[in-house]
């Protein structure tokens, strides 16, 4: 420790000379005062030292101002008189304390480690005054650094004791056992050594593909054809571990092993070729002298492999799960490779090196009899003291498996699990034999890709890698869409996606901007409020905060920030800015609990029908994050301020009266754009008097659902609305939402982008037919609110 104290005040007396430098030029004349200041706080802003190079100097005040931190740079030019770490200790003024009393000290406290903004960790600073400019500059170690020395240094004292200690014990062995007896022992287990080496190197070096032996990070043994992948000589080779060969961690890959018996595989590349070939590792565990060594077998991957689009990743992932869930294995039938039971285990181990598998059924008479596995080979070989001659019946595993042609891939995958087997031996009706199913292609099969999508938004690092899995989505719909899934099952999974991803947005932007103030809810508004969304949509959201907005502590700021930093990072994902401005950034959206109350209260109150059409977004918001008993709180507050509101409603109906049908004098469907024999239409507005119509009545009906489908089966119960309209109204939305998104898919595939306007000549007869059905409900809709709400 005094070591590190030592040395943060050398360095820091380094960077106090470069300061000195420009202030003596600044003497001389050469330069001014503030350029002289600029200049020193640049340089020793970008002074680093330490084994990554992170190590930093800062420089403070004495009022305190921070005037240069190279990692908090939202720091620099504030007031630190009330900074304080995450212990409660005001660090910076006591900087100033220290150098007022003594020109220079140390001082501990709580910080970030070095750029991770999310890891707090302690630390000890060395902290000078240059008096001249009234400056405190300042560096530190981090004790956790210190921590692990002193560590290290105990595990280090422990091994040579404990290696003391097993040298005097095998010397006080040695004393007393006869020296004849020790020599016979020393030379049987150089016999069984050199065995075993020939054994493992025989194994290796007969591969016709690349493939080597590490035991300890180290080769033991490479074959010529890695060798020739490589691109290095043999000697070289032999000097690189794991991680330099294919960048893989080795303390990781040999944790990985939970069952020894068998293989891992790593898909990765040659790190030290020119080309860095993509190739796939299937390592084995074995059993090599005293410990463990491992057998990698190196296979190049074709580069049609390597470069996927996230497309046809998809696309290959989420067709197999929906189309293969429920065959019979049957259809899953793969092709395997087998010998018959004169063949020796040198032969099948060849066999399988040269056809590049891993498992090797036996044949008795054409009857598989038997299986064995690469792993089963080399430990089986090796336990049972087997030669290499000695036939592969003596080490297979006998009797097989075996299953019916009919079953289902979930009860061959429920065998595979139960009897802990790889393969099955699948039979006919007369109980012969027709093929085999492999455990690996049963689990890809039954892969769930959604709920790994899922997975994937969760466990997402950055926004970046967020907007890589939106970009996924479209594929996925397009899928789901094509094996026959619902519209409103669609629309309810994009809206998931876009909760799942806002929330993972919100934990990183509460990364970045610090702990909130106080507690508060992020409302979702318009289709994802109502769960509704499709492939073309934009932000509606807003922010409710538990208590009064107060500008002296901050929250304010804080909230408007992190509103601002949420609606950035969505847009950037792909949810585009709200042209509205209906939005948690924008201050009118991002209230404390009781503004929002005012505000929907003086809504009610006003009753102005433009006002109301233009705000009736905000009458569908959702809770997405937080403290969700806000969002619950307003909803009550909402449907008590609208009670008995008979102007009010009246308002909120005008809305569907103003629909115009594209329907014609001659019943024709009618473009609205641009010129009268248009034949473009937007199908969203065909949709709003259904949406307009459900927000309404389950306002009038006090419903806190916010989903349109859900609304109308709420009010199935309701004395307004008859359950045969509710039933034609669902009919008619499900239709046009399926409409909808099938020209929002193909407006993608046509590379225009998604869109809710479409050509009414792309759509076959039975498609405008259904159309026409629909306004003629939507008709029925708007005669209904004319009845209901007659005047004010």
């Amino acid at each position: 420790m005094e070591s590190k104290k030592e040395m943060i005040s050398e360095l820091t007396n380094t960077a106090w000379s470069l300061v000195d430098e420009f202030y003596n030029e600044f003497q001389l004349g050469r330069i001014t005062l503030e350029e002289a200041k600029q200049q020193a706080a640049f340089r020793v802003g970008k002074m680093r030292y330490g084994d990554e190079e992170k190590d930093y100097f800062w420089i403070t005040d004495m009022r305190p101002y921070m005037v240069m931190h190279p990692y908090r740079q939202e720091l620099n030019k504030t007031d630190l008189s009330d900074y304080h770490d995450s212990e409660g200790k005001k660090l910076f003024v006591d900087a100033v304390q220290i150098v007022k009393n003594n020109s220079e000290g140390y001082i501990d406290y709580m910080w970030q480690w070095k750029d991770d903004t999310t890891q707090v960790v302690p630390k000890l600073s060395y902290v000078k005054a240059f008096v001249e400019w009234k400056w405190i500059i300042g560096t530190g170690i981090y004790l956790e650094d210190v921590q692990k020395e002193i560590s290290n240094l105990e595990k280090r004292l422990f091994r040579i004791v404990f290696l003391i200690v097993l040298v005097i014990a095998l010397v006080l062995l040695y004393i007393v056992r006869q020296s004849m007896k020790l020599e016979n022992s020393r030379r049987a287990a150089e016999k069984n050594l050199q065995l075993s080496r020939l054994k493992y190197k025989t194994l290796v070096e007969s591969s016709t593909i690349g493939t080597l032996m590490l035991k300890s990070n180290r080769i033991v043994y490479a074959n010529q054809k890695f060798v020739d992948l490589v691109g290095i000589s043999h000697k070289d080779l032999l000097e690189k571990g794991i991680e330099e060969l294919f960048g893989l961690d080795w303390k990781s890959m040999v944790d990985s092993f939970s069952d020894p018996d068998k293989s891992l595989n790593f898909e990765t590349k040659i790190e030290v070729a020119e080309n860095n070939n993509e190739v796939m590792l299937s390592v084995s565990k074995v059993k090599y002298d005293t410990n463990f060594s491992y057998i990698i077998v190196v296979t190049e991957l074709a580069k049609t492999e390597v470069i996927k689009k996230y497309e046809r990743q998809v696309e290959v992932e989420l067709k197999t799960a929906l189309l293969l869930m429920n065959q019979p294995i049957k259809n899953l039938l793969s092709d395997y490779l087998s010998c018959d039971t004169s063949t020796s285990v040198e032969e099948a181990i060849n066999l399988l090196n040269r056809k590049a598998e891993s498992t090797l059924f036996i044949r008795q008479n054409k009857v598989i009899i038997g299986v064995v596995s690469t792993s089963d080979l080399i430990q089986r070989s090796q336990l049972n003291k087997v030669g290499l001659s000695a036939s592969i019946a003596t080490v297979m595993t006998s009797p097989v498996v075996t299953i019916h042609k009919d079953c289902l891939l979930s009860e061959a995958l429920f065998v595979c699990r139960s009897k802990q087997i790889s393969s099955l031996v699948v039979l006919n009706l007369l109980g012969n034999q027709i093929g085999v199913v492999n455990y690996k292609s049963l689990l890809q099969s039954q892969y769930n890709y959604i709920s790994n999508y899922y997975s994937e938004i969760g466990n997402a690092v950055s926004v970046n890698s967020l907007k890589n899995t939106y970009r996924k989505l479209v594929v996925v719909v397009d899928l789901l869409m094509a094996s026959g899934a619902k519209p409103n099952h669609l629309t309810e999974f994009i809206s998931t996606v876009a909760d799942k991803i806002t929330v993972k947005t919100i934990d990183l932007a509460i990364e970045t901007e610090g702990t909130p103030p106080c507690e508060f809810c992020f409302i979702a508004m318009g289709s994802q409020g109502r769960k509704e969304q499709t492939l073309t949509t934009d932000q509606d959201n807003g922010i409710i905060i538990a208590n009064a907005i107060d500008k002296k502590n901050g929250s304010q700021e804080y909230f408007l920030n992190l509103g601002k930093k949420i609606n950035d990072s969505l847009h950037t994902i792909g949810y585009n800015y709200c042209n509205g401005n209906f939005m948690a950034g924008n201050p009118e959206w991002n209230l404390s609990l009781q503004q929002w109350k005012k505000l929907f209260s003086s809504w009610v109150k006003s009753s102005d029908s433009q006002s109301l059409i233009d705000m009736n977004i905000f009458f569908d918001f959702r809770p997405v994050y937080g403290n969700k008993s806000l969002a619950d709180e307003l909803r009550l507050h909402l449907n008590t301020v609208t009670k008995n509101k008979g102007v009010f409603f009246y308002q909120l109906s005008q809305e569907i009266h103003r629909f115009k049908s594209p329907i014609g004098m001659f019943g024709k469907i009618q473009g609205e754009h641009e010129t009268s024999n248009s034949n473009k239409i937007d199908i969203k507005k065909l949709i709003m008097p259904v949406t307009s119509f459900s927000r309404l009545y389950a306002l009038l009906a006090s419903i806190l659902d916010t989903n349109t489908v859900n609304r109308y089966n709420s009010l199935r119960t309701s004395e307004d609305i008859n359950s045969e309209m509710i039933a034609d109204i669902l009919g008619a939305y499900e239709m046009l939402m399926d409409i909808r998104l099938k020209a929002q898919l193909i407006g993608i595939h046509s590379g225009e982008g998604p869109s809710n306007i479409f050509d009414i000549n792309q759509l076959t007869s039975i498609e405008q037919a259904s159309i026409k059905k629909a306004l003629s409900v939507i008709a029925d809709i708007i005669t209904k609110v004319k009845l209901d709400f007659r005047s004010v």
